[in-house]
């Protein structure tokens, strides 16, 4: 569960947020709505820990894992598309380093009682958990299948990554956020840039999403089948 308590921002003589409390729960499919300006990126931005409000605090889980999905997308060049969106798979090949690496230092330990030991036992626990919630045996095939959920063509996969328009490099950003499998998943009008077939898939994955989703997006018709919960931001307030 994430609390935002008495989130306070101002721009200029504008208050954005005045003292706004806001508890998500996990699991929650959110759909954050308001007039252009309100604040919702604002609010996406500061729950993902990437903008400070001026007063206020936020709580969360220490382990809970976030992905935020913008308009400002900034990928790294020289990878082709299948590279770049296999690299959502970095935190499990690291987390897979330590489990072998915890595993080994806890066969050459005779401190059974001890804490120590315990705290191994808890950090293995800790990181097959992750594992089996996050990866996958054949992370290549995942991740060809979500490209092509999201209108990439086989032959696209080995194509440079700066090849593609702004809008194509967006889901390249959203692959690699769907195949992480965050917590929580922050979207910010994800489906600016899909066409027809693209956001019908997508729509099936968020219904299906285990996982708390947050989403900003014009199109109605998508909020209404994903979202069960309105948050609506309004002159300083949310409602």
């Amino acid at each position: 569960m994430i609390v935002l308590t008495n989130i306070y921002l101002q721009y200029s003589e504008r208050i954005l947020f005045d003292d706004i409390n806001v508890t998500i729960k996990s699991n929650e499919k959110i759909g954050l709505v308001g007039r252009n300006g309100a604040g919702k990126s604002t609010l996406l931005k500061i729950i993902a820990e990437e903008m400070k409000p001026d007063s206020g605090s936020i709580s969360k889980p220490k382990t809970a894992s976030i992905s935020y999905l913008h308009q400002d997308i900034d990928l790294q060049i020289g990878k082709t598309v299948l590279d770049e969106a296999l690299s959502a798979f970095d935190e499990i090949n690291n987390l897979e380093a330590q489990l072998e690496e915890l595993t080994n230092e806890l066969t050459e330990r005779d401190d059974y009682e001890s804490e120590a030991y315990e705290d191994i036992l808890h950090q293995i626990d800790f990181i097959n958990e992750k594992l089996h919630t996050a990866g996958g045996p054949n992370m290549e095939a995942q991740a060809e299948r979500v490209l092509k959920g999201l209108g990439f063509k086989q032959t696209d996969f080995s194509r440079m990554t700066d090849e593609f328009s702004g809008g194509w490099r967006m889901r390249i950003e959203l692959a690699k956020m769907l195949l992480k499998k965050p917590d929580y998943l922050l979207l910010d009008e994800p489906t600016n840039h899909l066409d027809i077939e693209s956001i019908i898939w997508l729509e099936g994955v968020l219904e299906n999403y285990h996982g708390t989703v947050i989403l900003i997006s014009h199109d109605k018709v998508f909020l209404d089948k994903i979202t069960k919960r309105t948050i609506e931001v309004e002159l300083g307030n949310v409602y």
